[in-house]
């Protein structure tokens, strides 16, 4: 097995995590209040006690962003597991 050179998986990380924040950007830039909203459960926030809109909206969208992001970083590690 070929010794793991450090130095190219840090160029490879360097020359490609902007790739992984252009792609959430992306995301956040085309983001529809209303799509999002749709696909929760208005009950599930009334059970946390989630009473104003405010807190709604705050909450939908940290449960939408924190899903993006952990795809969006998996497929990025996936690629750095590939490379290496």
């Amino acid at each position: 097995m070929k010794k793991l050179n450090l130095k190219e998986v840090t160029e490879y990380v360097e020359n490609n995590i902007g790739t992984f924040h252009l792609k959430r950007l992306h995301s956040l830039e085309k983001l529809k209040l209303h799509e999002i909203l749709q696909r929760k459960n208005p009950y599930l926030f009334k059970a946390k006690n989630v009473l104003t809109a405010q807190d709604l909206v705050k909450n939908v969208l940290d449960a939408f962003l924190q899903s993006q992001e952990e795809t969006m970083f998996g497929d990025f590690l996936e690629g750095v597991a590939i490379f290496i």
